[in-house]
Order: C-alpha cells, then structure tokens, then sequence
C-alpha cells in the first residue's frame, strides 16, 4: 500500500497554497489534473527572490532546530489566502557537500573556497551521504507540515545543477557567469562530473523533501539565460531530465505517491518545447514569454506556470488588479498556475503581494464564471 503523506490531525484541505519562493495558483481544472486539491478559484503564491537570497545568515541555523522552524519563517506576514509553502534553502547541498556557505549581508550568498581547478572537485562530499547531511531540513519540513494543520498544501524546492554548478564555480552571484562557462568550454568532461554529482544529491534531497511532507516540488535553472541553446542541450537540459525521471523513480522505491513537479528555467525562453518534454508536469515562465505563444509551443497537454513582472508589484493596487487580470485573459483558464515571473524583491510591500493573490482570486473567478 503507497503511504500517504497526510500528517496526523490534518484537515481536509480547502485552497492550494505555494509559496515562500516560488509559486502559484492553479485553475480548478489544471489543480485535479496535478493530483492536488482543486479550488474554483485559482490559488496563488509568489516567489520570492531566491529565498536564499532572502534569507538572512540565521536561517541557516535555525533549519538546524527544527523546533525553531515557525511558520513564520514561509512568510513575511499572516498568509494570504492563496499563498504558502517551503523553500529549504538552495545552497544547502552545497553544504552537505562539504562546500562552506555564507549570507553577506547586501550581497546574498558567498563561497569563501569556489572550484577553481579540476583537482578541486576530490574536495566534494560523496552526494549520497546528501541525505543523512540534510535530515535537520527534513524533519522540520515535517515540523512545518504539521503546523499548516492542513490549511493548505506544501512544496518542496531546489536548485538545478547547473545554477548549483555556477555558484560552486563563481564562488557567489555573477552578472555573466564567466567563470562558471569557462569550465564548460575548458573544462567539458569535468563540467559534466560535477554536474552528475549535484544531480546525484538532489535526488536523494528532493525524494527526503517528499517523504518528510513536501506535497509537489519546484526546480530552479535560474541562470539558464547564460547558456543558451547549444550550452543549455549539452550541459543542464540532460541533468533536468535525470532529476524528474530519477526523482519519480525514487519516490516509487520508496512506495511514495507521485507528486507534481515543476520546472522553472529563467531566460530559458529558447528552450519551451524540450522543458515541456522533460518529465515535469508544469512549466514556469518569466515575464519576457507571451502566454499565447507559450503555449502555442509546448501543446495543450502540459500546465504552465507565471508570469507577472515582479516590479508590477511596485504599481498601485489597482493598477496590480488590471494587469493581473489581463495575464489571467492571456493565459486562459486551462492548464495554468498564476505566478509572477521570477521572485519577490526586500523592498516589496507584503500588502501588494496580498492584492497580487486576491486579484488572480477574483478574475479567475470571473474567468470561470464567463
């Protein structure tokens, strides 16, 4: 019998929920074809900025105690209806994999000792023990799912292997991602075996996600746009079909119910068409995509997921009203998750992001009622 990850008092949930740095709201059509509670509005979260980014040098820390790990950590405010989730860190498999981490305030992450030669990989951890390293995460994600109580569903996150690789490589942001392509062009064969050790640690890390509570999960290739098309083809397409295929078969190993995945590739705009193929059963977009011709490219057949400009979150409420309901009319109201394009800026009002989520209740309301 497949166990089911339903935590002990739930109620039934009401509303999808995703949130904390990446997500969405679904159609009620598009929700109970993911195999999701579905609503007969579209329920919404935005994504905040690489939460990793967000997330101050405690939070780290804090994961460590997962008595410590309050619902408030998922949101800078009461969650409004529509919005909620979990976003355990992108750097931590950097960590578990022996690599050191740190938040600079005003700059985000930093690695103090990047790769910076081929040698450098022998200092990496073996990726199977990625689990055992991140059981803190687990166990508070299942801290987290209990105290949602149910009110609404979970998702779990991770970096894809290429965005993991450029951080490793660049030792922290990079406007070109300089560094992290030499290795591609100078260094193919050990780009390639790097690669295969961080897809090795995210399938243990996103199966452990799921067992301890995570209800569908998300896949960043933030820095998709650096490649494009023959760089993306060779070196991160190939890892984000391991990842789902090997995600899905681990979750059957391990007599877990499937759950839906969704792969978010920024400026992977040149690419729709392989993303829809890739094994995941929704698609995001960023705010440079037309829906309409998205969805010409990727078919009728997989969900898509955006793609508001975050800084029209910046406009007034109502201005937030109109355009989010010209994205719902451009969308239409089969197979999409409202979202924003990419994530939530420090300086953002919480109460605009509240408007954000109860406009796309309210015009895909009215969508589904024309």
């Amino acid at each position: 019998m497949t166990p089911s990850c339903e935590q002990p008092g739930e109620k039934k949930q009401t509303t999808l929920l995703f949130g904390a740095c990446g997500r969405q709201a679904a159609t009620y059509q598009s929700l109970g074809k993911l195999g999701l509670p579905r609503t007969f509005s579209a329920p919404v979260a935005p994504q905040r900025p690489a939460v990793n980014l967000l997330c101050s040098h405690c939070i780290a820390s804090l994961w460590m105690l997962p008595s410590s790990s309050p619902t408030s950590l998922l949101y800078p405010r009461s969650p409004p209806p529509g919005v909620t989730g979990w976003e355990p860190g992108r750097f931590l498999p950097h960590q578990a994999l022996g690599m050191e981490v740190t938040m600079v305030p005003g700059k985000g992450p930093s690695f103090p000792e990047p790769l910076r030669e081929e040698r450098d990989l022998q200092r990496l951890r073996d990726p199977t023990t990625v689990a055992s390293e991140l059981s803190y995460v687990f166990q508070a994600i299942t801290l987290t799912r209990q105290r949602l109580a149910g009110r609404v569903p979970l998702i779990g996150f991770a970096g894809a292997p290429w965005t993991l690789m450029t951080y490793m490589v660049e030792g922290g942001g990079s406007s070109t991602m300089a560094q992290a392509k030499r290795w591609l062009y100078q260094r193919p064969q050990a780009s390639h075996q790097l690669l295969r050790i961080l897809t090795d640690a995210l399938v243990p890390y996103l199966v452990g996600q799921v067992a301890a509570g995570a209800q569908a999960l998300q896949l960043f290739e933030s820095h998709a746009g650096h490649l494009g098309p023959q760089l993306f083809s060779k070196f991160a397409l190939p890892y984000i079909r391991d990842v789902a295929k090997r995600v899905k078969a681990g979750l059957q190993e391990s007599g877990l119910a499937p759950v839906p995945m969704i792969i978010f590739a920024k400026d992977g705009h040149f690419a729709l068409e392989e993303l829809a193929q890739a094994g995941y059963e929704v698609v995001g977009l960023d705010w440079t995509v037309a829906p309409e011709k998205a969805r010409d490219r990727v078919g009728k057949t997989v969900t898509l997921q955006g793609n508001l400009d975050p800084c029209a979150l910046y406009a007034s409420e109502e201005e937030i009203g109109q355009l989010v309901q010209q994205m719902l009319n451009d969308f239409g109201p089969q197979r999409y998750i409202a979202n924003l394009g990419h994530g939530l800026y420090p300086d953002m009002d919480p109460e605009h992001v509240g408007a954000f989520v109860d406009a796309v209740h309210t015009h895909s309301r009215l969508l589904r009622q024309n």
